[in-house]
């Protein structure tokens, strides 16, 4: 009888480990595959192009182009919007390809390259020895959902490298319409134009 009962007794329990291991693996399966769902893709990204034409620059010393300042709501990707009350938001779904401040230094260097003052332009620290620096602050980056207008407004100011002097300091400004309803590729595209305008200006001026 006690020989007898010893395994019915080891088969229970081995069932019930079964039956634990069983569960653990199902719920391990239901988590995993609810992670997957919750997973989303990235939402997609646009980038901002120097212009290549139009363009024509003073010829002279070399010039360090410094990454623009900004605020915390512009140094990032996200691509800001403005409501009718002032309100400050993002476009859903779209963003920059990099951080907006380090982007615009980028394409405002290439502009001055495809004015022919590739030899005369570059970043702080890249080796360049510049008699002057070109320091910017990025004041307006954004697009009014109330007037559907693209709005990039940049302080530059040309500055001594030698006694930190402002030599000269301007606000340049551009607003360009958006077309359809605002989405990323509108968005992206309008706030791009508005860009293109004011690098122009810029480079010009500096």
């Amino acid at each position: 009888m006690g020989s007898a009962s010893e395994p019915r007794g080891g088969s229970t329990r081995g069932r019930s480990v079964d039956r634990r291991g069983w569960s653990f693996r199902a719920l391990s399966l239901m988590v995993t595959l609810g992670l997957s769902a919750c997973a989303s893709p990235p939402p997609p990204t646009f980038d901002l192009t120097a212009p290549s034409s139009g363009l024509s620059a003073r010829g002279g010393r070399q010039l360090a182009v410094t990454e623009p300042v900004a605020l915390e709501t512009l140094n990032s990707q996200q691509i800001v919007v403005h409501d009718k009350a002032g309100a400050v938001s993002s476009l859903t779904g779209a963003q920059w390809s990099d951080r907006l401040p380090a982007l615009v230094q980028t394409r405002l260097i290439e502009t001055f390259a495809n004015a022919g003052q590739l030899r005369r332009v570059g970043r702080p620290g890249d080796g360049t020895i510049a008699a002057f620096q070109l320091a910017t602050e990025l004041r307006q980056f954004y697009i009014t959902a109330g007037t559907g207008e693209a709005v990039v407004q940049i302080a530059a100011r040309v500055i001594d490298a030698a006694t930190g002097q402002v030599i000269s300091a301007r606000i340049f400004t551009a607003k360009v319409p958006t077309t359809g309803t605002l989405s990323g590729p509108a968005g992206a595209a309008a706030l791009n134009e508005a860009l293109g305008v004011v690098l122009r200006d810029i480079v010009r001026w500096a």
